[in-house]
């Protein structure tokens, strides 16, 4: 698809999040929470990244990138050299991080720009009245991308947020979190590798009901599930 960028915003000093949209006004194919896409961008590199808007939305698909100063270069061409107006080549969206239809509570774990799928899957349960919550850990309120998504009616009572000021391991208590298995919790995590080892050790004696990784190719380290 060739779809056009129809807004830029600032999430934090470091995010910005691309709203893309048809040319002509078109309803865009559908795409389930934890859905990616691969966007082409201007020197031809392909690049993954999730789309963190409401499934229900048919108007546009919304992205979050974080600049990435150590990376290949692809989050710096978005930050840098795209603009509201230009057209990008936009593949059909992919989901290899799923909801499961089938639990009954589902527990969202997010690092960072690995928020992205999970808001997302956020949306998509808020709107079937599911049970669940949203951990989202970041370094400070300045690096946390949808402060006022989250802050808005309806989604603030189901996010939990957490600040370890740079120092890993000071802000959620993963292993605390996770220690007594809910029957019928899903676990579903994206973020850093650091993080994403602790949800790994401390779910160690959760039931396998799922594959153990199941990584979204737009999320910043991959994603995972678990199932009690």
């Amino acid at each position: 698809m060739l779809l056009r960028v129809n807004a830029i915003n600032d999430e934090t000093p470091f995010i910005k999040t691309f709203e893309l949209v048809d040319p002509e006004g078109l309803d865009l194919p559908v795409f389930t929470a934890g859905c990616h896409v691969d966007l082409t961008l201007p020197d031809g590199q392909v690049r993954q990244y999730s789309l963190c808007n409401a499934p229900a939305e048919r108007q546009r698909y919304l992205l979050g990138v974080l600049r990435e100063t150590d990376g290949r270069g692809g989050s710096r061409q978005l930050h840098e050299r795209v603009a509201v107006g230009d057209l990008l080549q936009v593949s059909m969206p992919r989901n290899n991080f799923p909801l499961d239809g089938e639990a009954t509570r589902h527990l969202l774990i997010a690092g960072g720009i690995g928020v992205t799928p999970l808001m997302a899957m956020a949306h998509r349960l808020r709107a079937l009245e599911a049970d669940f919550v949203l951990h989202y850990c970041t370094r400070d309120a300045a690096q946390t991308a949808f402060r006022d998504l989250i802050a808005g009616d309806g989604m603030a009572s189901r996010v939990r947020l957490h600040h370890d000021g740079g120092v890993p391991g000071s802000g959620l208590d993963v292993a605390a979190l996770l220690a007594t298995v809910v029957p019928g919790t899903h676990v579903y995590c994206c973020g850093p590798a650091g993080l994403m080892a602790a949800v790994k050790a401390a779910s160690d004696h959760w039931p396998a009901g799922l594959p153990r990784c199941r990584g979204p190719r737009g999320c910043a380290s991959g994603g995972e599930t678990h199932a009690s």
